[in-house]
């Protein structure tokens, strides 16, 4: 049972890490990937129910094992691709050598995802034990696991993975043997033009990945596009042809969403200080005795011999990517700072706004230190690996409590995951991002895209950046998430459609739950394709 244990861990540490890699990059959306992991277990693990009475929580180890690859993943995607949005030159040359890639890419993930991982040590017993937050994610999947009969969550997964394979090689082909017969997408609407407005013509895209993440965000992300959208066809554009007819459309649309970036970072960056303040004070307050750790330095021996070595190997690749020991102290402070505001607030929502604090590190970072476009794209990158690893294993440290699983056991079970998806996660970025072209609609990488309009924001027209800038402060003040927002404006209107489109679904089941596992299945399976594609 251990060596079936131990093989899906690694199993399904490169599933969850395939998965989130495209779909960081394809859509501005990193939903957790655990509850479609545990469903995954648990068929093979209730084979051996009759025998065994643990399988819940075999069930609960790989999934936290394979889990890790997936918010790993998922940082990775949200940053990485900015560098070739700013430096495609460098960028271009890291793809021509492939080894290089792969190794700049896993150093990153290894390093960055190790001290999110000690982090999490550090404050299990505090956030789980002492102040016993909730951690959503790591409950939800307690109780998938521990139910007694999940065979309608089972056919559903296995329903809408087996189907979506089936669609996508039906619309692809496989060359040589035969050429698909689907068509990708479908002309709803020509486009039309009724003075300065014009309408792109609307094209549904048969994209299954895409509804399925519409249909589980629902109208948390339907509507913020849907704004952006229409945003861009009656307010962007007719601005740009009535009064700033010296700019191309391509330049007034960066410039306009350049201004409402920093209308977002300025308004994030109003509460930083106080909120790094009071993650500072939590940590302090009371000295090491509200850590309840063994010795004077409020830190065990075990952690001590992890910390030291993981030291080793952090400066080793700051040094090695060229940050002062000055950068390397500022990085690695405030990323454990945020670190913690992360986990914490996982805890209580179960949400991780990793790019906010991933921002609110690289934008001093940027006034402070002489660094280049590569060390900034790394900062966020790092920032973000980091405090998502650690918020994830706090979600399997929560299985773990409510399954009466060891901690060692647990812990063991979490470096295996981290290990395999680091070693992993820069051949598959290379392999995709070969196959598919960054900024394509396959690989549109919105959230990189927002934070190469920060870092370029200054070349931009002043007087059409202050009205993005205002724009973005009302989306704010209404309560309408500009990020998104921005993603309706600046991905294909195709793209957005789908999404919205998949999240007006949710009206018609009065279960939307109930769905979750098919939809589950769906965009698992679209992701294997896209990469079965690239290797083929």
């Amino acid at each position: 049972m251990i060596i079936i244990a131990l093989a899906m861990s690694i199993v399904l540490s490169v599933f969850s890490t395939v998965v989130m890699s495209y779909i960081s990059m394809a859509t501005p959306i990193g939903p957790w990937i655990a509850p479609t992991l545990a469903l995954m277990s648990i068929p093979i693990f209730s084979f051996f129910r009759s025998t065994r009475n643990d399988s819940p929580q075999d069930a609960g180890l790989v999934t936290s094992a394979g889990s890790i690859g997936g918010i790993l993943a998922t940082g990775m995607g949200f940053s990485l691709p900015t560098l070739y949005f700013v430096d495609p030159v460098l960028f271009n040359s890291w793809m021509a050598q492939p080894f290089y890639f792969c190794a700049m890419l896993s150093g990153l993930a290894l390093s960055a995802g190790a001290f999110g991982l000690w982090i999490a040590n550090v404050l299990e017993h505090k956030f789980i034990v002492e102040q016993q937050l909730a951690f959503p994610v790591g409950q939800l999947v307690y109780k998938m696991i521990a139910v007694e009969t999940h065979i309608k969550k089972t056919w559903g997964l296995f329903t809408g993975f087996v189907g979506t394979m089936v669609f996508c090689v039906m619309q692809d082909g496989i060359a040589p043997l035969f050429r698909g017969f689907i068509p990708h997408h479908i002309t709803v609407v020509p486009a039309l033009t009724f003075n300065v407005v014009r309408i792109p013509a609307l094209q549904f895209d048969i994209w299954p990945m895409v509804w399925a993440i519409g249909f589980v965000t629902g109208h948390v992300i339907a509507i913020p596009l849907a704004v952006g959208a229409c945003t861009k066809i009656f307010l962007i554009d007719p601005l740009n042809v009535l009064y700033f007819g010296s700019l191309s459309h391509v330049e007034f649309i960066l410039a306009f969403c350049s201004g409402m970036v920093i209308s977002g970072t300025l308004m994030s960056f109003i509460g930083a200080p106080k909120m790094l303040w009071t993650a500072v004070k939590k940590m302090l307050n009371g000295g090491v005795s509200n850590f309840n750790f063994k010795n004077a330095a409020g830190l065990s021996k075990k952690d001590l011999i992890q910390l030291g070595c993981l030291l080793v190997i952090l400066v080793s690749f700051l040094t090695y990517i060229g940050l002062s020991v000055l950068a390397q102290i500022y990085l690695l402070v405030f990323t454990a700072m945020c670190t913690y505001e992360i986990a914490e607030q996982a805890g209580k929502m179960g949400l991780a706004t990793l790019g906010r604090f991933a921002t609110f590190v690289m934008v001093p970072g940027m006034l402070l230190f002489n660094l280049s476009l590569m060390h900034l794209v790394f900062i966020a990158a790092f920032v973000e690996i980091c405090g998502g690893v650690a918020a994830d294993v706090l979600f399997g440290r929560k299985i773990a409590q409510c399954a009466g699983i060891q901690k060692s056991k647990m812990e063991m079970y979490q470096w295996l995951g981290l290990l395999v998806s680091g070693l992993t996660v820069g051949a598959i970025f290379w392999l995709l991002i070969n196959h598919f072209q960054l900024g394509s609609p396959e690989l549109f990488a919105l959230k990189a895209q927002n934070r190469q309009l920060l870092l370029s924001a200054r070349n931009f027209n002043v007087y059409v950046l202050v009205l993005g800038f205002i724009f973005g402060f009302m989306l704010k003040k209404v309560k309408v998430n500009p990020s998104l927002v921005l993603g309706g404006i600046l991905m294909p209107l195709n793209i957005s459609l789908g999404l919205v489109l998949g999240g007006l679904c949710t009206l018609f089941t009065s279960d939307r739950e109930s769905w979750y596992p098919f939809w589950s299945g769906v965009f698992a399976s679209n992701s294997v394709w896209m990469l079965i594609r690239a290797l083929l």
